[in-house]
């Protein structure tokens, strides 16, 4: 029996477009599936103007906004569409900018990391080096399982951290026990998978 109005219809669907938004642009997989089930709940919902629980409480109304008011689809049709459209670029673009910003603190530590090396003084480099070993483990465990639109589809992106995270690790003997120029040669191969994640 349907039970649902056109107001409660239409909400399921804007809170419904919020799920889908928050699961492909802002959170990890094991939020996404949820997000997505909600979704489509409150998709189906809307589609058949049932709802289980307005049941259960006995509550129904098809009657508190009548199906004819078209002035009323029509306003929330056009939030929605915007709903869809400034969402998502949004959510594209600050997604994007925070994940360049957390990439911009490997970057500066890989930097700090090969000036050091240039200047010499074994603690000091040591020092800098243990701060990007750090700086990229952060990175690596967020984007390892957050992926962001920028890289989502990006299959590059897994080769490029293997490659920086082989570089970084491929040095650390040789930097900690004062290798230097073996340890730089080594650490310079993570510089152009670094400028092809910058440049994204």
């Amino acid at each position: 029996m349907k039970n649902l109005g056109t107001m409660d219809r239409l909400l399921r669907v804007i809170l419904a477009e919020i799920c889908i938004l928050v699961a492909f642009f802002w959170v990890t997989l094991e939020w996404q599936i949820p997000l997505y089930l909600i979704a489509g709940v409150m998709l189906l919902q809307a589609a058949t103007a049932t709802c289980s629980i307005y049941n259960l409480l006995g509550w129904n109304r098809c009657q508190i906004v009548r199906r004819k008011d078209k002035n009323l689809m029509t306003a929330f049709v056009v939030v929605a569409l915007l709903l869809a459209a400034v969402g998502s670029y949004a959510s594209a673009v600050m997604t994007k900018n925070i994940f360049l910003e957390d990439l911009g603190i490997v970057n500066e530590s890989y930097n700090q990391a090969l000036h050091s090396l240039d200047l010499g003084g074994r603690d000091n480099v040591a020092m800098h080096y243990k701060e990007l070993e750090s700086a990229f483990a952060v990175f690596s465990k967020k984007y390892s399982k957050y992926k962001p639109l920028t890289i989502k589809f990006d299959g590059n992106f897994t080769i490029e951290m293997n490659n920086i995270s082989a570089a970084i690790s491929g040095s650390r003997e040789d930097i900690l026990q004062g290798n230097l120029t073996r340890g730089q040669e080594e650490l310079n191969k993570a510089g152009p998978d670094m400028q092809k994640m910058r440049d994204r």
